[in-house]
This record gives structure tokens, C-alpha cells and sequence, in this order.
């Protein structure tokens, strides 16, 4: 991984698992998978970025969709 010029708090693989998602047509649960987070630390991260809205995701979330993801194996 590269430096971490952003500050020491700053959780490289939350980071990843962002990027991931914004800037590819990755869910939430394979962006998480691929960087080693879980997809509820990467909502949780997304949320305290205030990044929701931009990302169109509501904390609460689809159950089934979730649901339907693991078994997919997604």
C-alpha cells in the first residue's frame, strides 16, 4: 500500500473498500469483500464521511438484498 499522508486515523482498507465502490460497479458487500472490511464498516465509514446521500445508501438497508448477496455468493 502506499503512504498514508491523509493522518494516522485513516483505515487504509476502509479507504480501499470506498474506492472500490465509488469508482467501479462493485456492491457495498463485494467492495467490503475485496479489502478485507465488513460491508457494515464500510456503510458505517461512508456514513460518518457524509458521503449517504452521494452513494444513495440508507444506513438501515435492504434486508433481502443483503440476504440474497451471501447466498449468491456475491
Amino acid at each position: 500500500m502506499g503512504v498514508n499522508r491523509a493522518g494516522d486515523d485513516v483505515d487504509d482498507d476502509i479507504a480501499t473498500a470506498v474506492g472500490i465502490f465509488a469508482l467501479t460497479d462493485a456492491s457495498l458487500h463485494e467492495a467490503a469483500k475485496q479489502s478485507g472490511v465488513t460491508r457494515w464498516e464500510l456503510e458505517d465509514a461512508i456514513e460518518a464521511a457524509g458521503l449517504s446521500e452521494t452513494f444513495d445508501i440508507q444506513q438501515d438497508g435492504d434486508v433481502s438484498e443483503t440476504i440474497d448477496d451471501l447466498l449468491d455468493g456475491n
